[in-house]
């Protein structure tokens, strides 16, 4: 009786501390407050052990000390309403990931209660890690291990993929359907056709007068604003500050984020 009386009370203790953990937690505080000592791999959430947090923490460390190229996971519990590609971008731009000079970080970003992910790179790697990219590490590789629970694998092997597509080295599964992302494409470039047929038979039938926007000019101003805006991404995030140095990982410098990047759910 004494056992299980023990028993009891340990699970008990462990899920008031689990819960008090939780509801101490504050967003706004961890995207105001770099980690001090900086660190690449920051675990909110309490959810890796902490010989996987080393583990990480000692991948991402020797990557930035070759490339200086900075991989930053950040595991929170909740977002709060917030949505997670402006907080990711938000923590990249606050916390200064990547160099200064070349903004060359990345931010993966997880929430475990909002079961949400996020990859945004800075404006340094978005060529290396493009939208799609960024879309099929998490629908491929990061999701599929999430919905099993493995938080760790997810994340180890997110931020492999993420490595292997700053090299150049990332390839997708042949089999892999990027959702609505084709379709998506596809339905706007009819749409644009379409809009350019009908402002050509109105103006032609228009005559020689009018304003400008009645004449045709407004094809281009039309396609001008669909090009960059609907089908581009929206404004970005300057440089921020650098981290404080402590063992190891010598902290951020950089901090340009310019909303690119993709999220996804599991």
């Amino acid at each position: 009786m004494k056992k299980i009386t023990s028993i009891l009370f340990f699970v008990f203790f462990s899920l008031v501390t689990v819960a008090q953990q939780g509801s101490d937690f504050s967003l706004d505080k961890v995207i105001n407050t770099p980690p001090n000592p900086p660190k690449l791999v920051n675990d909110y959430a309490h959810i890796l052990t902490a010989d996987q947090n080393q583990a990480l923490e000692r991948k991402l460390y020797q990557f930035d000390d070759t490339t200086t190229n900075q991989v930053t996971v950040v595991i929170i519990p909740r977002l709060g309403g917030k949505d997670i590609a402006d907080v990711a971008n938000e923590l990249g731009r606050k916390w200064g990931v990547g160099n200064k000079k070349s903004n060359n970080g990345v931010i993966l970003l997880v929430s475990i209660e909002d079961r949400k992910l996020n990859i945004s790179p800075g404006y340094g790697l978005e060529k290396s890690l493009p939208d799609l990219t960024c879309q099929q590490i998490i629908d491929n590789i990061i999701v599929p291990q999430f919905k099993g629970n493995d938080y760790y694998s997810g994340i180890s092997q997110g931020t492999d993929a993420i490595i292997q597509a700053t090299k150049g080295e990332f390839k997708a599964p042949e089999n892999y359907n990027k959702r609505g992302g084709n379709a998506s494409g596809l339905g706007k470039i009819i749409f644009i056709i379409i809009l350019i047929v009908a402002f050509l038979a109105i103006s032609g039938r228009g005559g020689g007068g009018g304003s400008y926007m009645s004449r045709g000019g407004a094809v281009p101003f039309i396609l001008g604003s669909l090009l960059g805006g609907g089908l581009g991404r929206g404004g970005g995030f300057g440089g921020g500050g650098g981290g404080s140095g402590g063992g190891g990982f010598g902290g951020f410098g950089g901090g340009g984020f310019g909303g690119g990047g993709s999220s996804g759910s599991w």
